[in-house]
């Protein structure tokens, strides 16, 4: 065997190895059943991941927010930070006006391999949507804020920043059944209520009655991440 086929080989069992690991991290948010948050990794690439949060409390209640996490390529060993990049325009202290970025560096310095997972940067964007003042607290230590005038109007003037992340909320709102930006079929999309399609489920839904399985949906093949455990190749 040549030495490319054996870096080849290498190449492939890295990559095999590196899928399975970001398998588990989507394994554990399973099991965190974080509430009003929802993600899930593209179809073609799975360091690229689609997510939407829905704000339940807060000066942004009710707001539909999506947003993408790009993972580094060497996640997650490599200690670069994951990437959070807004759709929606958000006034918000640690959220870039022009490019939507979100900082999470007061929250996470450097990425801690075994440590610092998924979940727990899901977590951090609920927090700063529920809780800003606190957050940008936490981040007035360390670099300039990503919105410097959103900062200045979150200590300055109340007001005038609660009345302009509630026209963001709004705004949220009406783009929510836009038409997708890519035709990844992992992209999550909207429809607007069918009750020809939607109330048969919704009244199920209601009735406390269970739905009826599908025949397509029993599970194909074997999954590689054992029940209660996160570790990729679990199974022995």
């Amino acid at each position: 065997m040549t030495l490319d086929a054996h870096k080849g080989e290498d190449k492939l069992l890295t990559t095999i190895q590196q899928e399975y690991k970001v398998l588990a991290e989507y394994k554990m948010i399973e099991s965190e059943k974080i509430g009003g948050v929802y993600v899930i990794p593209s179809y073609g690439n799975s360091l690229l991941w689609f997510g939407v949060i829905f704000v339940r409390q807060g000066f942004y209640v009710d707001a539909v927010f999506r947003f993408t996490i790009l993972l580094p390529d060497n996640f997650p060993d490599d200690k670069s930070l994951p990437t959070v990049i807004f759709q929606n325009e958000i006034i918000h202290p640690l959220i870039c006006p022009y490019t939507g970025s979100l900082d999470i560096s007061c929250a996470f310095p450097y990425w801690r391999s075994g440590e610092d997972h998924i979940w727990q940067l899901l977590k951090y964007i609920q927090a700063i949507f529920v809780n800003p003042i606190e957050c940008t607290r936490l981040a007035a230590a360390g670099a300039k804020y990503n919105n410097a005038e959103a900062a200045e109007l979150l200590t300055q003037n109340r007001a005038e920043f609660m009345a302009r992340a509630k026209d963001c909320a709004l705004s949220s709102k009406e783009r929510i059944y836009d038409e997708p930006p890519t035709e990844d079929p992992h992209y999550i999309v909207f429809e607007k209520f069918d009750s020809d399609i939607h109330g048969p489920i919704k009244e199920r839904i209601c009735t406390g009655k269970e739905l009826p399985e599908s025949p397509t949906a029993a599970a194909n093949g074997l999954s590689w991440v054992k029940e209660g455990e996160f570790k990729p190749l679990s199974i022995e």
